[in-house]
């Protein structure tokens, strides 16, 4: 009988996967029922829950110089990732959508940007971060 259980539940996990806006409709989504386990009152209390929206991390960074044509020293500091006070970020494409840290504009996969350096040993935790390479002015004396 167990393994007749354990299949049911495959089964309708399955199921329940592959199309799963049939179980979850949209007016139960958001209500959240609590039955009474011991009182014999037989109610149940409805109560709705609205989506919490996440706010962003405020983060303050700045560009201490351009060292190279390639390559920028970036003053980092959130309370998510850390403070890196002398990061240097390198000029590269960008292979996946995202925002500039700067200025809040949209990143497009092709488009040319600035990320944190990164190698086997060193991973910062601000990796993923970009700064759109066209909004950094760029200094003609160290361009190389």
């Amino acid at each position: 009988m167990t393994c007749r259980n354990e299949h049911d539940i495959v089964r309708r996990t399955l199921i329940a996967l592959s199309s799963p806006e049939s179980f979850a409709s949209a007016s139960t989504a958001d209500t959240y029922i609590r039955k009474s386990k011991f009182r014999r009152s037989g109610g149940t209390a409805a109560r709705t829950f609205e989506p919490v929206v996440a706010e962003p991390v405020v983060a303050r960074i700045s560009i201490v110089e351009q060292l190279t044509s390639q390559t920028l020293s970036v003053c980092w500091s959130d309370p998510q990732s850390g403070h890196y006070a002398d990061q240097v970020w390198r000029k590269g494409v960008a292979r996946k959508p995202s925002f500039c840290v700067l200025t809040g504009m949209r990143i497009y996969p092709g488009d040319r940007v600035f990320q944190p350096r990164a190698c086997k040993t060193n991973v910062p935790a601000n990796r993923d971060r970009m700064i759109l390479a066209a909004v950094v002015p760029e200094d003609p004396v160290l361009v190389t």
